[in-house]
């Protein structure tokens, strides 16, 4: 079977060779279709010269940047398995992963190249710079040797997703689950070659690569580049780009609030703009969509199913505030605890079905087994149905928390405060916050006798999470709520110690 990202390619440079895909508006550099498939042919016979055999892993640990795509289909296009991993992750974190895949090889931005001091103070991996022929300098690291072929046929990509064991764990997903719901995506924003994004998201989560590079390639419109989000920057490109959606977190879109809307996003050209990841406060969309004129269509998506799994549609029809919207190329059931389905309104678990849905996770099946039913995926999420078949979420199942649709499990902050010795009991929950929808906080009962402040507790934190997982509010409490099982009820922490939280 032809390697179908290669096709594609192929295609497009044939048909639109002298197109620009990709612009990178930060540096106002752009590749047109036939530039990026010369790139992605080069950087994909380096893979082979350092000795990296198709089936084999590669971790990319890069911002958003034209020589991202590159590697990204380099990797899938020739028949390798692409691993994206979160540009803000520790060294800890990163060693986990690179033991899990068992990986070939790892490109790293510069700034990036600390990380790997450890790794190459024990085990001397090859180092490799490829640039040249207007490339961005790139490193690249070659690790560990003959990684096992045990993935399905066609994986093209290994997405790392916390969960409720402490260790992230590998969702593959394959040709066919990727290509599947770029089809969806295109037909519920009506996306068509005419369309130009803007790209905020980070391609290292499913959410941002599939949304805003796999997406737009497969619907043949421009992608325009614009680093990390920023308010100021951000309207500046809308308008000197001629910018016709983007896809944000609710985050984003509190933040442009909050600094004004200037002039030209009051009358841009904009047709949406998209939020997913988390829930959008109602009074955020309103205000948004008063001032820009535009819809904003919130969406639902889990990295099992490759981002999206259900959209508001685009007006002439109904985008509810509140409500995730409608399933597009997926079937969607809510079952209640006793594995029945709920009736319109009642709620219960989200479980869901579709060619998009991954096959399980890599070398967990156990866990994969429990993950579905009959071919129907356990999102975890809580929610109901509408008489019009819209879908609202209200709760999880599982203690992940959300911070602005970063996704981590509670037991991995939990096992650094326990590296304090003042600590005799902690647990880490989410909690309510109208920017990033939750915040982490951890409660913390010290040892007797023992001095501990939250300044310390955050500097551990900082030592060895990555940013976004350290906790912004500390508590010292007497006692923790524990099961009969010793189990600690982190969700009786919010209403035990804090009653603003109860409505929760």
């Amino acid at each position: 079977m032809e390697n179908k990202f290669g096709v594609i390619l192929e295609d497009l440079a044939e048909r639109k060779g002298n197109t620009v895909f990709l612009l990178d508006a930060r540096e106002e550099s752009s590749l047109t279709y036939g530039a990026f498939r010369a790139q992605v042919c080069r950087t994909a016979k380096k893979l082979e010269q350092a000795g990296i055999r198709p089936g084999a892993r590669v971790l990319m640990m890069m911002d958003n940047s034209i020589a991202f795509a590159v590697n990204f289909f380099a990797i899938t296009g020739s028949g390798r398995i692409a691993v994206p991993v979160n540009t803000g992750l520790k060294w800890k974190e990163l060693r986990y992963i690179l033991e899990d895949t068992r990986a070939e090889g790892i490109f790293v931005q510069p700034e990036y190249d600390g990380i790997l001091k450890e790794a190459a103070e024990r085990s001397s991996p090859e180092r490799h710079v490829f640039n040249g022929d207007g490339e961005e300098l790139l490193l690249f690291y070659r690790l560990y040797r003959n990684s096992p072929r045990d993935l399905p046929e066609h994986t093209a990509m290994l997405m790392y997703t916390s969960g409720t064991t402490g260790h992230p764990k590998g969702v593959m997903l394959s040709y066919e689950n990727l290509l599947a719901k770029t089809r969806d995506i295109i037909k519920a924003h009506q996306l068509t070659d005419s369309d130009r994004v803007l790209c905020v998201m980070p391609w290292f989560h499913i959410n941002g690569l599939v949304i805003t590079l796999l997406t737009p390639l497969v619907s043949e419109q421009q992608i325009v580049i614009g680093g990390k989000f920023s308010v100021s920057r951000f309207w500046g490109y809308v308008e000197k780009y001629k910018i016709t959606w983007f896809s944000g977190v609710p985050a984003m879109y509190s933040h442009m609030l909050a600094r004004g809307i200037p002039e030209y996003g009051c009358h841009s050209g904009l047709r949406f703009a998209r939020s997913a990841s988390c829930a959008l406060p109602k009074a955020v969309l309103q205000e948004f969509e008063r001032l820009c004129g535009i819809p904003v269509i919130e969406s639902y998506g889990i990295t099992e199913g490759c981002a999206q799994i259900t959209t508001n549609p685009l007006p002439p029809a109904i985008h509810k505030a509140g409500s995730v919207g409608l399933a597009y190329g997926n079937r969607i059931r809510v079952v209640k605890l006793d594995g029945t389905d709920a009736f319109t309104g009642e709620q219960g678990e989200v479980w869901i079905r579709g060619e998009n849905i991954t096959c399980g996770y890599y070398h967990k099946p156990e866990i994969t087994e429990k993950s579905f039913t009959d071919g129907w995926f356990h999102s975890g999420d809580m929610g109901y149905l509408d008489g019009d078949g819209y879908l609202f979420l209200n709760g999880r199942i599982k203690e992940l928390i959300n911070r602005s649709g970063e996704k981590f499990s509670p037991l991995e902050i939990d096992e650094v405060l326990y590296q304090l010795p003042q600590v005799e009991l902690a647990a880490a929950v989410g909690v309510p916050d109208e920017v990033y929808g939750e915040e982490v906080a951890c409660f913390i009962k010290k040892k007797e006798g023992a001095s501990l402040t939250e300044e310390e507790v955050k500097a551990r934190c900082r030592e060895e999470l990555a940013d976004y997982k350290v906790p912004r509010k500390v508590f010292f409490v007497d006692e923790i709520p524990q099961g009969g099982n010793g189990k600690i009820q982190r969700l009786r922490l919010l209403e035990l110690y804090h009653p603003q939280f109860r409505k929760r």
